[in-house]
C-alpha cells in the first residue's frame, strides 16, 4: 500500500513440517543363521525421509543404507537392528528389532548305551542329551555287516570281535553339526 491505496496482495502457501514419525515395525528375520548373506530388513517408505540403520557389531550392511530397506550379512552376535528416520527438521524416534543368530548344533556329548552288546540282542537303546530345536539322524551298522561278523566267527570256530560305529548327527535349520560316534 501507499498514499494512493492498497495494491494487489501476493500469497505464499506455507506448509509446516515435523520430524518424521517412528517407523512401524522392522520386517525381517529375527533369528537368522550365523553368516547368512542377503538378509533384508525394511520399514514402510515415507517420501522425503532418510533412514539411518545400525546392526550388531559383527554384522555388515551390504546395501541400502539411507533407504527404507537394507541388505545385511549376519554375524554371530545378538543385538538390535535399529533404524532412525530423519528429514530437514531432524531425527524421529528410532525403531528396533531384537535379533539373535542361530548356529549349527554343537556335537552331542557322549552316546549312552551298551558299547559291547551280545550278538542277537534286540531292543538296545542308545541316546544323547536332547537339545530343543535339534533333530538327530542315527546311523547303525547294517544288518548284513552284523551277519557277516557272525558267519566269520562261526567259520573260524572262535569268537571274533569286530567294531562298528553307531553315529548320530545333530541338525537344525542352519545345517548339520559334527557327528558323535
Amino acid at each position: 500500500s501507499n498514499v494512493c491505496g492498497n495494491g494487489i496482495a501476493q500469497s505464499l502457501a506455507v506448509t509446516t513440517q515435523t520430524v518424521p514419525v517412528q517407523p512401524l515395525l522392522i520386517s525381517g528375520n529375527s533369528a537368522p543363521c550365523q553368516g547368512t548373506t542377503g538378509l533384508t530388513y525394511n520399514v514402510t517408505n515415507v517420501a522425503g525421509v532418510t533412514y539411518t540403520w545400525t546392526v550388531p557389531a559383527d554384522w555388515a550392511i551390504t546395501a541400502g543404507q539411507g533407504t527404507n530397506s537394507i541388505t545385511v550379512t549376519a554375524g554371530i552376535m545378538a543385538g538390535n537392528i535399529d533404524v532412525v528416520p530423519s528429514n530437514l527438521c531432524g531425527n524421529g524416534t528410532a525403531q528396533s528389532l531384537a535379533v539373535t543368530t542361530q548356529a549349527v548344533p554343537a556335537q552331542p556329548l557322549l552316546i549312552s548305551g551298551n558299547s559291547a552288546p551280545c550278538q542277537g540282542i534286540t531292543g538296545l537303546n542308545y541316546s544323547v542329551t536332547n537339545v530343543t530345536g535339534v533333530t538327530y539322524t542315527w546311523t547303525v551298522p547294517a544288518k548284513s555287516e552284523v551277519r557277516a561278523v557272525e558267519k566269520t566267527s562261526r567259520t573260524r570256530g572262535t569268537p571274533e570281535t569286530k567294531t562298528k560305529n553307531i553315529d548320530v548327527v545333530p541338525s537344525n535349520l542352519c545345517g548339520n553339526g559334527t557327528a558323535q560316534s
